[in-house]
């Protein structure tokens, strides 16, 4: 009976060895045009899509409007760790964040914007979340530095705790009219143009990049706060 248990436990975990390393080597992408769901599948629940939002920008948005549609419960996440020191804080990103939500008709019952100090899994864990959301570019462009994430996310758990199955991870791949926007671009663009006037680099530099009700506070943030 004894080796019957034990033999039963090694199957168990080499099945759970093999879909975790599964997971990790071919990851769930969500490419565009995004799937429609049933939104009564969808009502309760629960998704964290995490980012550092530095600055967020219209393709954050065009993916914060579809999970808006197709989740009850959508926590935008932006990490932090107490021992950096950051030149555009995430208290403030979090700020121009919940101002781009509210320039749009997107349900804000469904949406809310959180600062996380700590590891973001746990987190996501802890308020029952069906999935973790990672925006990317493309699986191409951005797979090998999201990967090593998706290891700390998946093995997480296991190592750290809580000793639960991992969240998955679903990587969504952005509109393809959104391709050449980043937030690399944004601060490089406030960051090169310090000198010209605000409503200057307002009008002739960031449209297309981030809705007009954002233009000025983005500037203001990051024309002298550049994150290298």
């Amino acid at each position: 009976m004894m080796a019957f248990l034990i033999s039963a436990l090694l199957a168990a975990l080499v099945v759970s060895l093999f879909i975790l390393v599964h997971r990790i080597i071919f990851p769930k992408i969500l490419t565009y045009p995004w799937s429609t769901r049933n939104p009564t599948k969808c009502q309760q629940q629960t998704i964290v899509f995490a980012g550092s939002f530095n600055p967020p920008h219209n393709g954050h948005l065009a993916m914060i409007e579809y999970l808006a549609k197709t989740y009850q419960n959508v926590i935008l996440v932006i990490g932090m760790n107490p021992n950096k020191t950051y030149k555009v804080s995430p208290q403030v990103r979090a700020e121009i964040l919940e101002h781009m939500i509210a320039s749009r008709r997107i349900d804000k019952s469904r949406v809310r914007v959180k600062v996380v100090s700590g590891y973001i899994w746990r987190y996501a864990m802890a308020q029952n979340a069906v999935a973790m959301i990672r925006g990317i570019r493309t699986w191409e462009k951005d797979g090998k530095e999201e990967r090593a994430l998706y290891i700390l996310n998946t093995w997480g758990p296991i190592v750290f705790g809580p000793l639960k199955w991992p969240l998955e991870t679903i990587y969504m791949e952005g509109d393809p009219k959104f391709i050449g926007v980043s937030s690399t671009l944004i601060r490089e663009i406030c960051d090169n143009h310090r000198t010209l006037p605000k409503d200057g680099l307002t009008t002739v530099h960031l449209e297309g990049l981030v809705p007009k009700e954002v233009k000025n506070e983005i500037i203001e943030a990051y024309r002298s706060n550049h994150d290298d």
